[in-house]
This record gives structure tokens, C-alpha cells and sequence, in this order.
């Protein structure tokens, strides 16, 4: 499952949050983000499915964390789209944090 560390963690009472671990694929629900009004509000929810995370916390997310997790739910929506002939895994691995130039984050 991709994690992404957060560069700014959260914490909420004696609780932080210093990772966002997303599902390895995307269920049909995700879709559902789409549904609300307002792109950075889809993206919101959509994150938040993808992670199993509370929208709130997302929602404060710090602004280079929140990219990250943007560009990881980008990359899970594009290996759905990948060609039959390549795996999940190959379109995930292409896409990886790790892959991205530095100043894309």
C-alpha cells in the first residue's frame, strides 16, 4: 500500500498523524468524491476514501503534504486508466513519489 509521510504532521489532542497510507487500487465509491461541487472539494474526499481518512483532517493538511497526497490519488486514478497489458503495479511503480522530479513537490 502506498504511504505517503507527511512533511508537516498533525496532531489532534495527545494524537499525531505523520502518514497517509493509501489503498493499493481504487474501489467504485471513490468515484463518489467526485459528486461534490468544486474540484479542491472532490480531491478533498477523494484523498480522504483513498486513505481512509477523516475529510477534516485532510482538510488540514499543510499545502506541500496536501499535493503529495494529490499526486498519489492522481497516480492510483491513472494505473484504473493503464493499458490491460500493464499491470497495476507496473503503472504504480512508473508514477512513484520517489520518481517525480524535486521541484514537482
Amino acid at each position: 500500500m502506498p504511504k505517503l509521510t507527511l512533511k508537516h504532521p498533525l496532531t489532534f489532542g495527545k494524537k499525531t498523524v505523520d502518514s497517509l497510507t493509501f489503498r493499493d487500487h481504487t474501489i467504485a465509491a471513490d468515484y463518489l468524491a467526485f459528486d461534490y461541487k468544486g474540484g479542491v472539494l472532490q480531491r478533498q474526499h477523494l484523498i480522504a476514501n483513498l486513505s481512509g481518512t477523516d475529510i477534516s483532517l485532510i482538510q488540514q493538511l499543510h499545502g506541500p503534504d496536501y499535493l503529495a497526497a494529490s499526486r498519489l490519488a492522481d497516480q492510483l486514478l491513472d494505473a484504473d486508466e493503464a493499458e490491460p497489458a500493464e499491470t497495476r503495479e507496473e503503472a504504480l511503480q512508473k508514477k512513484s513519489p520517489e520518481s517525480l522530479p524535486e521541484s514537482a513537490s
